[in-house]
C-alpha cells in the first residue's frame, strides 16, 4: 500500500504518478492509498488501505466498516470523495478533513474487530450505528446486506442492539430488527421493501423464484406478493448489455405467467414519496387479484449461499485463547 507522496518519490513528479494511475499501472483504493492494479480488491487490501489513512486508536464504523469487511457499500459524496465513518471515545476529537464523518461512542470488545492494529466494528454493530445515525431505512439496508453476505446473524444483531442500549438513536436500530431480510440482494431493494411497509403497505417476500407449469424457471423476482413482482432497476446494471438482456428476458418470462411487474429506479426511491410508490404497488395488487395465473408455479430456491464469514471480535479471540 502506497501513499501519494511515496508514489511521487518513486515516479519523480505528481504528473508522472497521475499517468501511472491513468494508464492502469496503479489504482486508488482510498484517498491517499494506492496499490498496483493487479492487487485484488478484497478485504485484506481494503484493511491495508484504511490502516494507511486512519489514525491509531480510532474505530472504523458505520458503512465504512462494512466496506472493510469486503462489501461494496462505501459511500461517496457528489464529487466522488470517499466518505469514511470513524468513531472515537468521548473526549477525543479528530481533526476536520474532507470525506471524514466523525462519530463519538463507546464500542466494547464484543463489537470490535482488530486487524493488524486497525480497529473495525463488527457487521452487527455497523447495523446499529447506521440505523441510529442515518435512520431506520438505511439501517435495514445495511443489516440486510451484511446478513446476505454472511457477515453476521440476526442473533448477533439483536445482541449488539442490546449492548448499545444507552446510545442515542438506538431505538431506531431496535425498531429496524423486525424489518431485516437476509434474502435481500441489494441496498435499493431493501429500501423499496421497507418503504412500502412504513407507508402502510404489505411486507413483500424477497427473491422469490417463479416457474411455469412445465417446471421451467422463468425468473426470480426481487420482491413478490399475490401475483405482483417488484423489480429494482439500477442504472449501472442497465448499462451492462448482458445484464440488460437477462433482465429483459426475465421480465418477458414473468409476463408470460400473467404476473404484474412493476419496476422502480433510484429516481423513484429518492424523488417520489413513499405514499406514491405504495399507490403504484396497490394498483398492481388490485389488477393481479383479477387474474388467475394458471401457469404460475413455485419451486426450487436458486438464491446463492453467503460467501463471507464474520471477522472474530476481540472478545471472541480472548475466549478462544482461554
Amino acid at each position: 500500500m502506497s501513499r501519494w507522496p511515496e508514489l511521487v518519490a518513486l515516479a519523480g513528479s505528481d504528473d508522472k504518478v497521475k499517468h501511472l494511475v491513468r494508464d492502469g499501472i496503479y489504482r486508488r483504493v482510498l484517498r491517499n492509498a494506492y496499490v498496483l492494479a493487479d492487487v485484488p480488491d478484497d478485504a485484506r487490501t481494503r484493511l491495508a488501505a484504511l490502516s494507511a489513512v486512519v489514525p491509531p486508536g480510532v474505530v472504523v464504523s458505520h458503512w465504512a466498516a462494512l466496506w472493510a469487511h469486503g462489501l461494496d457499500v462505501l459511500q461517496r459524496d457528489a464529487a466522488g470523495v470517499d466518505l469514511i465513518d470513524l468513531t472515537t471515545g468521548r473526549g477525543r476529537r479528530l481533526a476536520d478533513r474532507h470525506g471524514l464523518r466523525r462519530h463519538s461512542a463507546l464500542v466494547g470488545d464484543e463489537d470490535l474487530c482488530e486487524h493488524d492494529g486497525l480497529l473495525i466494528v463488527s457487521a452487527a454493530r455497523a447495523f446499529v450505528d447506521v440505523a441510529r445515525t442515518y435512520g431506520l431505512i438505511e439501517g435495514v439496508a445495511c443489516g440486510d446486506v451484511a446478513l446476505r453476505a454472511g457477515l453476521t446473524t440476526l442473533d448477533r444483531i439483536e445482541q449488539s442492539v442490546d449492548r448499545a442500549g444507552g446510545l442515542r438513536g438506538v431505538t431506531r436500530a431496535r425498531a429496524g430488527i423486525g424489518h431485516l431480510e437476509p434474502r435481500s440482494e441489494s441496498l435499493m431493494e431493501s429500501r423499496l421493501r421497507v418503504g412500502f411497509v412504513l407507508a402502510g403497505g404489505p411486507r413483500m417476500p424477497a427473491q422469490i423464484d417463479l416457474y411455469d407449469d412445465m417446471g421451467v424457471h422463468r425468473g426470480r423476482a426481487d420482491l413478490y406478493l399475490d401475483g405482483v413482482a417488484v423489480e429494482y432497476d439500477g442504472r449501472e446494471e442497465r448499462l451492462l448489455k448482458p445484464r440488460f438482456a437477462h433482465d429483459r428476458q426475465r421480465g418477458n418470462g414473468l409476463a408470460d405467467l400473467e404476473v404484474e411487474v412493476r419496476r422502480f429506479s433510484a429516481n423513484d426511491v429518492y424523488r417520489r414519496s413513499a405514499q406514491s410508490r405504495l399507490r403504484t404497488l396497490t394498483s398492481a395488487l388490485e389488477i393481479a387479484r383479477r387474474r388467475t395465473r394458471p401457469r404460475l408455479r413455485f419451486g426450487q430456491d436458486t438464491l446463492r449461499a453467503p460467501k463471507l464469514r464474520p471477522l472474530a471480535t476481540r472478545a471472541q479471540r480472548v475466549d478462544r485463547a482461554a
